[in-house]
């Protein structure tokens, strides 16, 4: 059996990695200023085979019709091209099936396309 320093040893150690996992995702975090974000929803409005559109922090989930977007990851991209000239950096786009979302009542998120933005 372990003895007490060993043990205390241990959840020291234990305690100092969860603090240095919680502060890597922290400061990947990006942080859009409310000017920041609404350029990017100018962008996503402006977009006209976006049908809805939804922020998750820094994550933004767009809603289109599947027959509309042959190549969905490049539809992401391109939305992410047009963001990454506003400075915003680590947003990340999802393409969701808006038929699909709004058949199953807003619970079936099943992503089709996806780029991630320019990072930090």
């Amino acid at each position: 059996m372990p003895s007490k320093k060993t043990k205390r040893t241990i959840f020291f150690f234990l305690c100092a990695i969860t603090a240095v996992v919680v502060y890597l995702v922290e400061i990947q975090k990006p942080v859009l200023t409310p000017e920041q974000k609404a350029k990017l929803n100018a962008i996503v409005l402006a977009e006209p085979l976006v049908k809805s559109h939804v922020w998750n922090e820094s994550r933004l989930s767009v809603g289109v019709l599947i027959e509309q977007v042959a190549d969905r990851d490049a539809f992401a991209r391109g939305i992410c091209t047009q963001f990454d000239t506003t400075g915003a950096l680590g947003v990340s786009v999802d393409v969701v099936d808006v038929l699909k979302l709004q058949k199953s009542g807003g619970d079936d998120w099943d992503v089709i396309g996806y780029a991630q933005c320019q990072r930090k």
